[in-house]
């Protein structure tokens, strides 16, 4: 489940799993603390899907993947229900202009392109020769953590040297990297790639964010 309000775990999740959907997918998002202001309802039609939802960067990695994409501005009302909340947009807007679009209506006919989508900032690691320097992104309802290292970033520091690696969190220091959780010794903090391709630190039949006393934003650094 998505946090109330939470832009950045709504793109997140998006981000590693709209791939897994068949193509031609609508993608309807709406987390949207913005609702009623002058933020813009937008959909987009990349080569393979469609979102819809707020133009207030949670779609930002879209722009990444597919560059190509056409961004319109939903302004033509006919499309939305008749009697319009300002407090409802996922029911008014983007839930009918999701059916309308279902039923093979257009993407030109809901209303403008645009070229100056809402881009949202996410927490880049900062990585060095010796060390990379990450910090939670994420924490699921397991109370795993997921860090804003990625697979490559890790495997380009390590290079085969797994065996003098070190995972730092707070005053916690991690020595492996395991393969599955199956794998790691329950109770005690470890590592893995999870399937999102990141970083993540877990403790089997634990909750590493109760147990560690890690919130999001702490801070992990790798080094050898």
């Amino acid at each position: 489940l998505i946090e109330p309000q939470n832009i950045i775990q709504a793109y997140y999740t998006l981000k590693f799993s709209y791939k897994y959907f068949p193509s031609g997918t609508i993608h309807l998002s709406v987390v949207d603390p913005g609702v009623g202001s002058e933020r813009r309802p937008i959909l987009i039609e990349s080569k393979d899907y469609f979102f819809i939802g707020p133009d207030n960067g949670i779609f930002s990695f879209i722009f990444k993947d597919d560059p190509s994409v056409n961004i319109i501005e939903l302004t033509e009302k006919k499309f939305f229900l008749p009697s319009l909340s300002q407090t409802f947009h996922g029911r008014d807007i983007f839930a009918s202009v999701a059916g309308w679009l279902s039923n093979d209506a257009k993407p030109y006919e809901f209303g403008i392109p645009i070229n100056n989508p809402a881009i949202l900032k996410t927490p880049e690691p900062d990585i060095g020769k010796e060390k990379i320097s990450g910090e939670v992104i994420h924490i699921d309802r397991f109370g795993n953590l997921i860090i804003n290292i990625s697979e490559a970033q890790f495997h380009s520091l390590v290079n085969g040297r797994d065996g003098k690696v070190r995972i730092r969190i707070k005053n916690f220091i991690i020595s492996s990297l395991c393969k599955s959780y199956s794998e790691a010794v329950a109770q005690k903090p470890s590592s893995i790639i999870n399937s999102w391709g990141l970083l993540e630190i877990f403790i089997k039949n634990g909750n590493a964010s109760k147990k560690l006393k890690i919130k999001k934003g702490n801070k992990v650094v790798i080094g050898l």
